[in-house]
């Protein structure tokens, strides 16, 4: 009995493909070949997602297999990232505020920017940042006295902050001044109002600015240094003897450095300005221990500058 018969045109068209294709003579079909194929890819593990992996670690999700064919390796890979997930929930459970900050602190390893805290860091890079660091600037600001305060009304009500952008509908609030280019901001009001009104400077008392004056510099900044050593060449005080018993001889460059051609008639207010603010803000050198009378006579200055603008 014939189970199969060959169908003559089944034949022809199996001539002509061997004809007409070189590779199958070349390469025949091979049914062990085939099976291994399929044999080989039955046998494939299906990896399960990391997500999954998690789940079943802490309980969620019950386990079930799947990583028989998978190797040694890539069981103990995926065991390590699965205990780091475990580690990583469990801190931030326990305490994940410093979680947050090692986020931070690895983000700006991966390339995000520096965070930075002065207008010198950003502007003028780390090195400056650094470096006035190292001046001994203060960073913990007092509150604004009842004497800056009248100050920088006076100094808004005449249009010196303007061009302040930190106050919102440019209305003043003392609020806005509670950081350091807040107090920088009163600063540079205070030099630009002493230049305006350098005929108030020889109405100032005498006695209050002589205080200061002996006293020495209210910081190393020679924008500051100098103009305290004008005050002193005004009133005849040595440089050497206020330097010598100053604490900041040491660090300062210019140390025992006098300056000339100043008299009395060369008194200016920019100059009373560099000094006697940093005193009414307390922003003068961490280091420096000012007498209160010293800074009672910056506070008493300051007063007068308001009261004379007003009447002359």
């Amino acid at each position: 009995m014939i189970l199969f018969r060959t169908s003559p045109f089944s034949s022809q068209i199996k001539l002509l493909f061997k004809n007409q294709n070189s590779l199958y003579k070349h390469f025949p079909p091979s049914s062990s070949l085939i099976i291994r194929t399929l044999n080989s890819s039955l046998q494939e593990p299906t990896k399960k997602p990391l997500s999954l992996m998690f789940e079943e670690a802490v309980g969620l999700t019950e386990k079930t297999g799947g990583n028989e064919g998978q190797s040694q390796d890539e069981k103990n890979e995926r065991t390590r990232k699965v205990r780091e997930l475990e580690r990583d929930v469990r801190e931030f459970k326990e305490n994940p505020k410093p979680q947050v900050e090692k986020e931070a602190r690895e983000g700006v390893e991966r390339g995000k920017p520096k965070e930075v805290n002065c207008l010198a860091g950003l502007f003028g890079g780390e090195k400056m940042a650094k470096s006035r660091r190292k001046s001994g600037e203060v960073t913990v600001l007092k509150d604004l006295s009842v004497f800056v305060k009248v100050f920088v009304r006076y100094l808004y009500s005449k249009g010196y902050f303007d061009k302040a952008n930190f106050l919102v509908d440019n209305k003043l609030d003392f609020g806005y001044f509670d950081n350091s280019y807040g107090r920088d901001f009163i600063k540079s009001a205070a030099y630009k109002f002493g230049k305006d009104n350098e005929e108030i400077a020889k109405l100032l008392s005498g006695n209050h600015l002589k205080k200061v004056a002996v006293f020495g510099c209210p910081s190393l900044d020679k924008n500051n240094v100098f103009p305290a050593k004008r005050l002193r060449k005004i009133f005849t005080i040595q440089e050497d003897t206020v330097c010598s018993q100053c604490i900041l001889k040491d660090s300062c460059r210019f140390a025992n450095k006098g300056v000339s051609g100043i008299a009395m008639e060369s008194l200016l207010l920019v100059d009373v300005m560099k000094v006697i603010i940093l005193y009414a803000l307390e922003q003068e050198h961490p280091k420096l221990a000012v007498p209160e009378e010293v800074r009672d006579s910056a506070n008493k200055l300051l007063e007068e500058v308001v009261k004379l603008s007003q009447t002359t």
